[in-house]
C-alpha cells in the first residue's frame, strides 16, 4: 500500500516534520538516560562477563549469567576494554551503543517501509524511536535485544537469500532471539545450504569453548525464561515441570508458523513468528518486547498501539512495584498480544471465500 499523501504537499511535510522530531527526541531521551540511569542487573551481568574475559576464565563456567553465544562477551570486552582507556562508565558506554542500535532500527525501519511501499516511512522510524518500551529497554534496561532484530531488519532487505544470510548469520550469533526466522527464507532448493550455513556458523562459534559443553548445554541450550504471571507462564510458576514443554510448545508453533509463512510477505512473516512465541511463552522479560516493536512498526495499527501501552505499564509497575503489577498486568500484557496475534492471523491467512456449488 502506497502513501495515500501527495508528495510534497504541506500534509506530507507537517507529518515528516513531527517524525522527525520524534526521531531526533528519542534519540537525544536514549543517550540522555544512557549515561544518567542506575545500573541494571542486565548490566551488573555484563561486568562479570567482561571480567572473567579480562582474567582468562572460562565464560561459561564461570557464570550462569551468560546464555548467549560468545559473540555478545567479544562486543562487551571490546566496551569495557575502551571504558578504561577513556575512563569512562562501560554501562554508560554499553547503552549508549544499544541506543545506537535503536536508531538504527528506525533507519531500517524507514528504508524497508519505503522500499516495500508501505504506508509512512517516516512514521515507522518515528514508532521506533520514540517507543517507550524501546527506550527503557536499550537505556535503561541495557539488554540487547535490539541488536539482533537489527540485523533481522537488514536481512529483510536484502534482494536475494544469498546476501540476506550474513546478516541472518550475525543476528542469531548476537542473540538466539531469531533461531526460527530463518526458515522464512527457505523458498526454493538453492536456498537451504545458505540458511544451514546460518546455524552451522553460529554453532561453530562455541567451538573454543568445546570443553565447557555442560555449561552450553545448561545455560544456552537449556536456558529458561524468568517465570511470571503471564498466559502459559502461570502454569511455570504452578509447577517448574512445565517450563520445558510449554518452551517446546512455543518453540514448535514458532516453527511452524515460520515454515508456512515462507512465501508470505516476509517482514509481516516475521512479525507473526515473534508474536506467537510471545504468545506462548512460558517466561517473560521486558526485551522480549524489542521483538514485535520494532518489526511491527512497519504496520502499527491497534494491535502494536496496546502492546506498546499494556508493556510499558507491567514494565513500570513492575520496576516500582506498583500493587498488583505482577499478577495482573502480566494478564492484560498477555491479553493484548494475544489480540495482536489474532489480527495479524487474519491478514496473513484471511478466510476463504465459500465455494458455490
Amino acid at each position: 500500500m502506497m502513501d495515500p499523501e501527495t508528495p510534497g504537499s504541506p500534509e506530507t511535510r507537517v507529518s515528516v516534520a513531527l517524525c522527525a522530531g520524534v526521531v531526533v527526541a528519542g534519540g537525544a531521551l536514549r543517550f540522555a538516560l544512557a549515561w544518567s540511569a542506575p545500573e541494571s542487573v542486565d548490566l551488573q551481568s555484563y561486568d562479570i562477563v567482561a571480567d572473567l574475559l579480562r582474567r582468562g576464565l572460562p565464560l561459561y563456567e564461570g557464570t550462569h549469567r551468560y546464555n548467549y553465544a560468545p559473540l555478545w562477551a567479544w562486543i562487551l570486552d571490546a566496551i569495557h576494554r575502551a571504558a578504561r582507556f577513556a575512563s569512562v562508565s562501560p554501562a554508560g558506554l554499553t547503552r549508549s551503543l544499544l541506543a545506537a542500535g535503536d536508531l538504527a532500527c528506525a533507519w531500517m525501519a524507514f528504508r524497508l517501509a519505503r522500499r516495500k511501499g508501505f504506508v509512512h516511512p517516516w512514521a515507522a522510524a518515528a514508532a521506533v524511536a520514540g517507543n517507550p518500551v524501546l527506550i527503557w529497554v536499550s537505556s535503561v534496561q541495557g539488554q540487547f535485544d535490539n541488536l539482533s532484530i537489527l540485523l533481522l531488519l537488514v536481512a529483510l532487505d536484502a534482494a536475494t537469500v544469498l546476501r540476506a544470510t550474513p546478516a541472518l548469520f550475525l543476528s542469531l550469533a548476537v542473540k538466539q532471539v531469531t533461531a526460527v526466522h530463518p526458515l522464512l527464507f527457505l523458498r526454493r532448493r538453492e536456498d537451504v545450504l545458505p540458511i544451514l550455513s546460518v546455524y552451522a556458523g553460529t554453532a561453530a562459534l562455541f567451538l573454543p569453548y568445546a570443553s565447557q559443553w555442560r555449561a552450553i548445554r545448561d545455560h544456552v541450550l537449556l536456558y529458561r525464561a524468568v517465570p511470571r504471571s503471564y498466559g502459559l507462564s502461570e502454569l511455570v510458576l504452578w509447577d517448574a515441570r512445565f517450563a520445558l514443554p510449554v518452551a517446546l510448545i512455543a518453540l514448535a508453533a514458532a516453527t511452524a508458523a515460520a515454515w508456512r509463512l515462507r512465501f508470505a510477505e516476509p517482514a509481516r512473516a516475521s512479525l507473526f513468528v515473534f508474536l506467537v512465541l510471545l504468545a506462548l511463552a512460558p517466561g517473560l522479560g521486558s526485551q522480549y518486547f524489542v521483538w514485535p516493536l520494532v518489526v511491527g512498526a512497519l504496520f502499527r495499527g491497534p494491535g502494536y498501539i496496546l502492546v506498546t501501552i499494556a508493556a510499558l505499564v507491567w514494565v513500570l509497575g513492575s520496576h516500582f512495584g506498583v500493587p498488583g503489577s505482577g499478577q495482573f498486568f502480566g494478564q492484560i500484557l498477555w491479553l493484548a498480544v494475544a489480540f495482536w496475534t489474532l489480527r495479524e492471523a487474519r491478514v496473513l491467512f484471511p478466510p476463504q471465500p465459500a465455494r458455490v456449488s
